[in-house]
């Protein structure tokens, strides 16, 4: 067995400037990221409370950010949109440098969220065209590992220039991460695509929005995405926050669970994702969100002051935790492509940039609300979460089927009947049921 296949890895053969621009923007971003709100407080004297409604603020403001990069997209095809996301966020940055001032920071936060908005969509549609068939899971896969790694180095550098240039420090980084979007982008510029890879298909002028709408499928399909960032946020948002506060436990912790979570990522991700790429989407989707569940459920009676046995059940938890995510990430990207017609797919791709924009914008409060309401509330609330998800994806998965029989059905009497008749499938579950989920 070659090495490629017993590691998970996708087909890279004519791809390199792209993976090398996921991974140098991949250790900007992890550069800066555990600095993010400590900078504009450390090194410009604002205080925090007035960083963290700045960017709250900013957030919000670019909320509609996947929308129009849906229409962008499939306009003008996602490797232009990729290029010209890296270099939005490269000229905020560097203005990040220059800014003092609380309104200064609001405007080139939003800037850099539209461009954060912009990018997401962007890159998973052109992973998507890009990668072989029956390989998108795989890329996606290693598209995380890979920025998993990135973060990682980054904010091990990061430490380190903060730590050796004290507040000096900290323009260092941001001018750094800002370096690393202009190389991304003349990287992403410099690939020029192998004979045979599909070209960005024209979109008819009557699609748009609207019919992406009625595609009852992608509907159920939003659900789910909103429940797994919610999942996924409750590591970022919600861990740190129940074992220093809730349970009283060591400060270390947390960074310990944080970097087992990491290390996971980066060796199992891409092993996971082609073991599993065989199986019904859905279906992998449903036991992600019953891992999920198991896992807060443990988060949930992690016993208070008690640090060692509290640390041992951490671990298992965050243990499963990750296999969640293993599961879910790279599959729920695949699935959505799946469902979605080549000429619209930035359009669905950016209402799920949308559907976690939401996620992020929620999260926070709503998972400290919990929290000052009792320390295992939050995960009782994500279990009841993921049980919703589960009931979701059993109905898509019955509607899968449901279409891809009929449509055989269908196929089988064209040669006897020249008489058009409506697929059951589609009148109780989407218009583009033809496309069935688990295609590759």
């Amino acid at each position: 067995m070659a090495v490629t296949e017993l590691l998970g890895l996708p087909s890279t053969r004519g791809r390199f400037p792209l993976i090398a621009a996921q991974s140098i923007d991949a250790l900007g971003t992890g550069l800066f990221l555990p600095f993010a709100v400590v900078y504009f407080h450390a090194a410009k004297g604002l205080p925090l409370t007035a960083v963290g409604a700045a960017l709250s603020i900013a957030a919000m403001i670019a909320l509609p950010a996947g929308p129009l990069a849906g229409r962008l997209i499939d306009r003008f095809g996602p490797s232009r949109m990729v290029i010209a996301a890296n270099l939005l966020r490269a000229v905020t940055f560097t203005g990040y440098v220059f800014a003092d001032e609380v309104w200064q920071l609001v405007v080139l936060a939003a800037v850099t969220f539209w461009g954060e908005g912009l990018f997401w969509p962007s890159t998973g549609a052109l992973v998507a065209q890009v990668a072989d068939d029956g390989q998108r899971a795989r890329w996606y896969a290693m598209e995380r590992a890979l920025r998993n790694v990135g973060i990682g180095l980054g904010g091990l550098l990061g430490a380190f220039l903060v730590a050796w240039g004290g507040t000096g420090g900290y323009p260092v980084i941001v001018l750094v991460n800002a370096a690393s979007f202009v190389i991304a982008a003349a990287l992403v510029a410099s690939w020029r695509a192998p004979a045979g890879t599909p070209r960005q298909p024209e979109a008819p002028p009557t699609d748009g929005y609207r019919k992406v709408f009625a595609d009852r499928i992608f509907r159920g399909v939003l659900v789910t995405v909103f429940v797994f960032a919610l999942c996924d946020l409750a590591l970022t948002v919600l861990l740190s926050a129940y074992v220093l506060d809730g349970l009283k436990l060591p400060a270390w912790q947390p960074g310990v669970l944080f970097a087992i979570n990491t290390v996971l990522v980066v060796l199992a991700q891409t092993v996971v994702a082609s073991r599993v790429e065989r199986r019904g989407m859905p279906r992998t989707l449903q036991v992600a969100a019953a891992v999920w569940a198991l896992s807060f459920l443990l988060f949930a009676f992690v016993p208070a002051g008690q640090p060692t046995i509290a640390f041992l059940l951490l671990t298992v938890a965050m243990v499963v935790f990750t296999g969640a995510e293993l599961l879910q990430a790279p599959t729920s990207s695949a699935l959505i492509v799946a469902i979605a017609p080549p000429h619209l797919r930035g359009r669905y791709l950016g209402l799920e940039e949308l559907v976690w924009s939401a996620a992020r914008v929620l999260a926070p409060a709503t998972f400290t609300w919990l929290l000052s309401h009792g320390s295992g509330l939050p995960w009782l609330v994500l279990i009841g979460c993921c049980g919703a998800a589960i009931v979701v994806l059993g109905r898509l998965q019955r509607c899968t089927l449901t279409s891809t029989a009929s449509t055989a059905v269908s196929t089988a009497n064209r040669p006897t009947s020249k008489a058009k008749t409506k697929s059951p499938g589609s009148a109780s579950c989407s218009p583009n049921t033809r496309r069935s989920p688990d295609s590759p």
